[in-house]
């Protein structure tokens, strides 16, 4: 929320310690920028890939909601367009270890 740019290379990672419902999704109430999100099980795979537009809305009530359509137990946003640039789709994994992730 509030970012207005998002390095090329970089990403968001949400990780939950137990599998949310493929109703449960993410909004993008004061997102400045537009996202691809992927949703992930519990191996690493991904479930689904959903590109997600910015809400100008100052009432996050009136923001749209991007439910995963799938289980999932973590999920990554990057750049609009990032996936598909990539060639990276549903079934494909993500590995990730402590030298990939740093904080903000």
């Amino acid at each position: 929320m509030g970012r207005e740019s998002l390095a090329a290379s970089s990403g968001m990672l949400f990780k939950y310690q137990q599998q949310q419902t493929a109703e449960h999704g993410f909004w993008m109430y004061q997102t400045l920028i537009p996202l691809d999100i992927a949703y992930l099980d519990e191996n690493g795979a991904i479930g689904n890939i959903l590109q997600m537009e910015p809400c100008a809305s100052s009432n996050g009530m009136r923001c749209p909601s991007y439910p995963a359509g799938v289980k999932f137990t973590s999920a990554v946003e990057m750049n609009a367009g990032f996936f598909e640039a990539n060639k990276i789709g549903p079934g494909d994994h993500l590995k990730l270890g402590k030298e990939n992730c740093k904080a903000p």
